[in-house]
């Protein structure tokens, strides 16, 4: 009988003494249900707001662009609901210490060409357990698009923000916001001769070696679509490739080689001008580097000066040798040359611009 009774004390005993194991093991699971996704293996998701409030020094050359925006990151944690019973908002240091102590995003430009600067971050804690990481900066971002019909077309300025801290499915961007500007007016955000044609967002998949480098990670690509002035480029490029091209075809024609009647020589002036033209286009294209792409490929500036180059090249080349044959006696010669150059660089002028028409198919 004592023997039972004893039995008995010593199940009930055991039995108290596994009650708070257990419960201690499912807060534990609790909270990491709450602040991992992947725990239940569903995504999480995060909005993403983003105001661009400017963007200036657009070179086209260095292949780069300066920005300042605004973005708001929102997430929602279930068991933050209650901790404040109005919304509050921290600065400073308190964010960090506050992402620590609960989840921390981790975003990151991955396109920026150095760290960002953060003029403003405020982080705000609501009753519902959600929480809003706000942050103004200002970034150096490279462009990265194909544009082989500029100055015509479009050049694709894009921002990607990725995840640094969490795989998927632990954190998905979900787009909610993009906006040019506070009021209305995306011409004014990018600064210079520029304007704005589209915007677009969308979400993507990249591997990075964090996390073992097996992992993929979220990636927000926000893309604006902006064309240049033709005007602008016009009075840069156009206008002083196409006088240059004129001012070859003229002096290959008027300034003849052969003896005038006051006993002069045009020569001197044929060579000398269309060699004024060649260092006047090595000149322009030094000049105008931050207005060139540097690209792989030939764009439709690159081809409008070779073929600028080119004819201006064959023309002192030729103006050359219709010389030497004066000097060497042989007149005939010399003369049909002359009279045939006139149409054979008119014919090469009106063929390199239909070539570099072409890049705009």
């Amino acid at each position: 009988m004592k023997s039972w009774i004893v039995s008995i004390c010593l199940g009930v005993i055991l039995a108290c003494m596994q009650i708070p194991v257990k419960a201690q093991s499912n807060s534990h699971s609790s909270v990491d249900t709450n602040n991992h996704a992947h725990a239940s293996g569903s995504s999480f998701p995060v909005k993403l707001d983003v105001i661009v409030d400017e963007i200036r020094d657009i070179s086209i050359g260095n292949a780069n662009f300066d920005i300042v925006a605004e973005t708001l990151l929102t997430w929602t944690l279930p068991n933050l609901a209650g901790r404040v019973l109005t919304p509050k908002t921290i600065t400073g240091s308190a964010v960090d210490e506050t992402l620590a102590d609960t989840w921390d995003p981790g975003v990151f430009i991955a396109n920026a060409l150095q760290p960002r600067t953060i003029v403003a971050r405020s982080l705000t804690i609501y009753p519902d357990g959600s929480l809003e990481l706000y942050e103004k900066f200002s970034a150096l971002i490279s462009i990265d698009s194909a544009m082989p019909t500029y100055p015509f077309g479009e050049v694709d300025l894009h921002l990607e923000f990725q995840s640094v801290n969490h795989p998927l499915p632990e954190f998905v961007f979900v787009p909610r916001k993009f906006e040019l500007g506070h009021h209305g007016n995306p011409d004014e955000v990018a600064k210079g001769n520029w304007s704005f044609h589209d915007r677009r967002a969308e979400v993507l998949e990249n591997s990075s070696l964090s996390h073992g480098g097996e992992s993929r990670f979220s990636v927000a690509v926000l893309h604006l679509a902006l064309a240049h002035d033709f005007i602008d480029i016009a009075q840069k490029i156009f206008m002083p490739l196409l006088s240059v091209m004129l001012l070859s075809l003229a002096i290959n024609k008027y300034m003849v080689i052969y003896e005038t009647e006051s006993g002069g020589d045009n020569g001197n002036w044929r060579v000398g001008g269309q060699l004024t033209l060649l260092l006047t286009l090595f000149a322009l294209k030094f000049s105008l580097g931050d207005e060139i792409p540097a690209t792989h490929y030939i764009t439709m500036i690159d081809a409008l000066f070779l073929a600028v180059s080119l004819l201006v090249v064959l023309a002192l080349i030729w103006g050359m040798y219709v010389i030497h044959a004066f000097q060497s006696g042989r007149i005939e010669v010399a003369q049909r040359l002359e009279q045939k150059s006139n149409i054979i660089f008119v014919l090469l002028a009106i063929g390199l611009l239909s070539w570099v028409s072409t890049f705009l198919i």
